[in-house]
């Protein structure tokens, strides 16, 4: 294949893989306690039947599932209290057919756009 050719076909898959996420969903992440976590809507919006996956990266690269919760009704503002399971913790959030990718780190909230993760300001 020419150098074009495979740059091409590289930006066709990194746009398939964006597309998929959702970049309209927000989350606001704070610490709470040791261990804890809190996850609030950071929309305006009010999200029906919310679920959010926490997942706990490990250092050899790989994320292991350590919650789960769901959210029939989830007002602007409105708090849900999951574990702080690692160092990194990993969440989904999917609601209305998106979904969104975010990661947390050292109080500092990133969204995952693939392999990539862009820092948000909170």
């Amino acid at each position: 294949m020419r150098p074009k050719a495979i740059f091409c076909t590289a930006m066709i898959i990194i746009e398939l893989l964006v597309a998929c996420d959702s970049v309209e969903l927000t989350i606001a992440v704070r610490q709470v306690d040791a261990g804890w976590l809190e996850v609030s809507n950071a929309n305006d919006t009010t999200w029906k039947d919310a679920r959010l996956t926490i997942e706990a990266f490990e250092s050899e690269g790989t994320a292991r599932p350590c919650g789960e919760e769901s959210v029939a009704r989830w007002e602007p503002g409105q708090a849900v209290r999951v574990p702080a399971c690692a160092e990194k913790v990993r969440f989904t959030l999917t609601t209305g057919g998106d979904t969104a990718r975010f990661s947390y780190f050292k109080g500092q909230l990133y969204r995952r756009l693939g392999r990539r993760e862009i820092p948000i300001t909170q």
